[in-house]
């Protein structure tokens, strides 16, 4: 029996209980199977298991998360998927690459009524990779979740984006390079629309379709922060610089 046991745990990648089947009614985690001529249950536990960690991964994320509503609207999106509950998240674990993007958590939205995020962890092959990325979006979550220009997707990029600032943040040796006086007195709009001209690839274009401002005005601003920083944000080294300071700025506020 435990090696039946071992093979649908494998298989599924979750918890499995073999109960004698004695025509009682079934849950809805509950399914029959006949083995040695004889009928049992198998009770499938959603909580999640890594016999087999293997594949790439996709945390859900909601504030007050109903999980048997989002768990049929994600089976309904994709196929051959292992949807788990796990802490307060959802995980969607697949064999393959998903297409799950940008779109992604406005198509859940529409369904849910619920603000959702969406982080995708990568390809992963071990138990202490999926620990360790799970482990550094529960230290980021509340952060990103401030974040309008991530649209609720979080990258592995963003992961390391925001770890980075959260570090340089910390590093007092940093702190002292930067003139935070003139930051702290600057009005936040412009410091907000200096980092969306950098989010939007130091487009002027792309940044005044986005803030939906005259470009003009984008510009400006743009004169304005360099004027009181001394930061042109049309410079690579420059518009780093002001990343970095800003970013950590902002999260020292939260």
């Amino acid at each position: 029996m435990q090696d039946l046991i071992n093979f649908f745990e494998i298989q599924t990648n979750k918890k499995i209980k073999i109960l004698e089947y004695k025509n009682q009614d079934l849950k809805n985690n509950q399914n029959l199977v006949t083995f040695d001529y004889k009928t049992y249950i198998i009770e499938i536990d959603d909580k999640l298991s890594f016999n087999n960690v293997k594949g790439y991964y996709y945390i859900m994320y909601q504030q007050n998360i109903e999980f048997e509503n989002l768990r049929k609207i994600l089976h309904n999106l994709y196929e051959d998927v292992n949807i788990f509950e796990y802490n307060n998240y959802l995980i969607l674990n697949s064999n393959n690459s998903l297409d799950i993007n940008l779109s992604t958590p406005q198509i859940i939205e529409s369904e849910t009524y619920t603000t959702t995020y969406v982080a995708y962890l990568g390809k992963i092959n071990d138990i202490d990779t999926f620990n360790f990325r799970l482990s550094i979006l529960d230290e980021l979550l509340s952060s990103l979740k401030t974040e309008t220009n991530l649209n609720n997707f979080i990258t592995l990029h963003d992961l390391s984006v925001y770890k980075a600032i959260e570090l340089i943040g910390k590093e007092k040796s940093f702190i002292d390079l930067i003139d935070f006086s003139k930051i702290k007195n600057m009005d936040e709009t412009l410091l907000h629309t200096g980092i969306s001209f950098i989010e939007n690839d130091l487009n002027i274009s792309k940044t005044s379709s986005h803030l939906f401002l005259h470009r003009n005005t984008l510009i400006y601003r743009l004169d304005k922060i360099k004027e009181i920083l001394e930061l042109d944000l049309k410079n690579f080294k420059h518009s780093f610089i002001f990343y970095l300071s800003i970013k950590s700025y902002l999260a020292s506020k939260l």
